[in-house]
């Protein structure tokens, strides 16, 4: 490849590469994920992995079983609106909430729906995700 490619030629390059990576998601989440055959070849393939690294998938497991509970015990308090309480009660968890930098602050589509009780109109899924995001 002596020459370099012009403006053009990337931008075709680039184009049919965003085409084809948009095709392949489309793929994969309406036919090959729904698939039995690929769910049963994928599930088959997830045991021979954790069979082939037992300690590897251990360590792994346990590295994140902490994480996990303290994202639990957070979101608790997070949904009743009580971070405050969360904060005064486990110091030493909050600390590792701000250093892991999770999402701190009140669920909004609970302190909301106390306010919007009255209204008839209900957020979508959507919109109900991106509260909590």
């Amino acid at each position: 490849m002596d020459e370099l490619l012009n403006d053009e030629q990337i931008l075709s390059i680039l184009q049919s590469y965003k085409e084809k990576r948009i095709y392949d998601k489309d793929y994969y989440h309406t036919k090959l994920k729904v698939s039995e055959d690929f769910k049963v070849k994928n599930r088959q393939r997830a045991k021979d992995w954790i069979s082939r690294n037992k300690e590897r998938h251990k360590k792994n497991c346990m590295k994140h079983n902490d994480t996990r509970g303290l994202r639990n015990k957070l979101n608790y308090y997070r949904k009743l609106n009580q971070v405050d309480k969360f904060k005064n009660k486990f110091p030493e968890d909050w600390e590792r909430v701000l250093l892991l930098n999770l999402p701190h602050t009140p669920y909004e589509k609970y302190t909301k729906q106390q306010s919007s009780s009255n209204s008839n109109s209900s957020p979508t899924h959507q919109q109900q995700e991106q509260e909590i995001l």
